[in-house]
């Protein structure tokens, strides 16, 4: 009998501290920060969106134009400034006093003051990237204060403002939704397919040993599986949904809240996306099925967890979320998805447990990596060193090399590029003949097609060596061609009095762009690079610039092998 009330205490304890637990999460100030833009927010992407190699850390507010003005959502002080080619381009960072730190990215230009010390820093520095941090006494802010006008700098596939709110201490993103802005939402998620995975070699889904795809749609208020397809499952299976969050007013596909798997009314999986941590962002690649995102660009949620699947978000695992189905019994599968704001969605599937004796044959393997141990390959012709954790499951590892004249090496396959790695591993490979100039090589990374991706490497003793967190098919490349470089601007004119800036298209197939130079009457000049667009380009500055004279302009590009280009013209402004 006392046992039982044991129990019982213990059981209403663990219910307590887990209510606490959620609502102190979620307990965050409603009615302080005001919006960080003065129109009605629609939103193109949410917090922990699926993206390639990491979680989305905040919201992407629609501005549809560039110029719209930007807010300071509190007083406070701008506690960082980083301005990049790609990522969030140009940010601001602004620290709160009750402990949050707002984000601003994707910018096209600061408000004066931080615009004039911006380009003071460039000047400086002779940079165009740089990532500083300011003295909480420099720029000090407040409450709808603009500090900023909005953009379409770094990454940003089209104009916008990515925003975030930050826990100033520990830095790790929390869920902007839940800081009281109004963005309407009444619409729920929407489920697109389910999939399930036979998890070792005697489990099965309808009969096969390989995930199945089942199609879901949506009618009576419901969603089902597409033609209500028999199912039978053996062993241990996992599953996964492929859905998406969207919000009224918009058609961006946003990314869901909460997920929930139960089987025969037994909770299996129960996780949600409040805030999480930049450190294990990257274990996004587990929490998604990698290999569909890398071959269909389809990003889809797990309902069962990897070995070494490390994310620390707000999360509950029966079993790694993994069930193993038994012969003779029917079983009622029940998946729910949940937004922000409450929206929900359900699929209910029904599943036959079947059994199955005999196992299926595997792939043949060269060597059994065990994920959370360091692990070594090499022959005569390469070398791999993987850390521990590199690898989200134990890995049944695969090589294989062809010869290729078009390279200083082998095409080496370093098992598949739908496996994900989660450290940096070393990696070096021998050249199979000699070069005049050795710096000139680097290790590349190979698609279907032979196109190349840099991943650094540096010559030592007849081996190229780099580091990579990608697996796949991998070669030496020499590189002996300089950037490409085109005047978008028509230097025959014979004043460029009416233009406002000069720009050029610049371009590297092979080892890449590293570094870019623009002097003016040989002084150094501030030139500004959209990676995305491979865009060049310098405004003309009144206050550096003198009017009404021919100016000799000096421009070099070089490339990631030190191979340069360089192009000298005239203009009249």
């Amino acid at each position: 009998m006392l046992s039982i009330k044991t129990n019982i205490i213990t059981l209403l304890i663990l219910i307590l501290l887990s209510n606490n637990s959620q609502s102190q999460v979620n307990n965050f100030p409603k009615n302080i920060f005001r919006a960080p833009v003065d129109f009605t927010m629609t939103l193109s992407g949410n917090f922990a969106e699926l993206r390639n190699n990491h979680f989305h850390a905040g919201i992407d507010i629609r501005t549809f134009t560039i110029g719209k003005k930007i807010y300071s959502i509190h007083d406070g002080f701008v506690s960082r400034i980083r301005v990049s080619s790609g990522g969030y381009g140009k940010a601001i960072y602004i620290d709160h006093p009750n402990g949050f730190t707002s984000v601003y990215a994707h910018l096209d230009r600061f408000n004066d003051t931080l615009d004039e010390f911006v380009k003071s820093h460039q000047y400086k520095t002779k940079s165009f990237e740089f990532d500083i941090d300011l003295d909480k006494n420099q720029f000090p802010v407040k409450k709808g204060e603009v500090i900023a006008i909005s953009g379409n700098t770094g990454s940003s596939a089209g104009p916008h403002l990515h925003f975030e709110i930050r826990d100033t201490k520990t830095e790790h993103p929390l869920n902007p939704l839940f800081f009281g802005f109004k963005i309407k939402d009444t619409t729920h998620p929407k489920i697109f397919d389910l999939c399930a995975y036979p998890l070792d070699s005697l489990s099965a889904v309808n009969g096969k040993n390989v995930r199945k795809r089942l199609p879901v749609t949506f009618y009576n208020n419901a969603f089902h599986l597409k033609g209500d397809p028999k199912i039978s499952l053996a062993g241990n299976v996992g599953f996964a949904l492929h859905t998406n969050d969207y919000l009224d007013n918009t058609w961006g596909k946003c990314g869901i809240y909460r997920m929930i798997l139960k089987v025969n009314d037994s909770l299996m999986t129960d996780y949600s996306f409040q805030r999480f941590s930049y450190d294990d962002t990257r274990y996004i690649n587990s929490h998604m099925d990698y290999s569909l995102n890398v071959t269909k660009n389809k990003r889809i949620h797990k309902c069962f967890r990897d070995k070494n699947n490390q994310l620390s978000i707000k999360q509950y695992w029966n079993n790694n979320g993994v069930y193993n189905f038994k012969d003779g019994v029917r079983y009622k599968i029940d998946f729910e998805v949940y937004d922000a704001k409450g929206n929900k969605s359900k699929l209910r599937v029904y599943a036959n447990g079947v059994s199955n004796s005999t196992a299926f044959p595997q792939e043949p393997y060269h060597q059994l990596m065990d994920c959370k141990k360091e692990n070594q390959f090499s022959n005569e012709n390469i070398e791999l060193n993987f850390p521990e954790n590199s690898f989200y499951n134990d890995l049944k590892f695969q090589y294989s090399k062809r010869p290729n004249s078009n390279f200083v090496s082998d095409i080496h396959s370093v098992h598949k590029k739908t496996e994900p790695v989660h450290n940096y591993y070393t990696l070096a490979i021998k050249t199979n003949r000699e070069v005049a100039d050795k710096n000139k090589l680097f290790i590349g990374s190979l698609n279907k097609t032979d196109e190349i991706t840099n991943v650094g490497g540096v010559y030592v003793d007849g081996w190229v060596k780099s580091k990579t967190r990608v697996l796949g098919d991998f070669a030496i490349v020499l590189d002996t061609i300089a950037p490409k470089v085109k005047a978008n601007t028509n230097f025959k004119l014979k004043s460029l009095r009416s233009k406002d800036k000069i720009s050029f298209q610049i371009t590297d197939k092979l080892s890449g762009i590293k570094s870019y130079e623009g002097t003016v009457n040989g002084k150094w000049v501030l030139f500004e690079y959209d990676a995305k667009n491979d865009h060049l380009f310098y405004k003309f500055d009144k206050k550096r610039l003198l009017p009404n004279k021919k100016h000799e302009l000096v421009l070099t590009v070089t490339d990631k092998v030190g191979n340069k280009k360089r192009l000298e013209t005239n203009f009249f402004w």
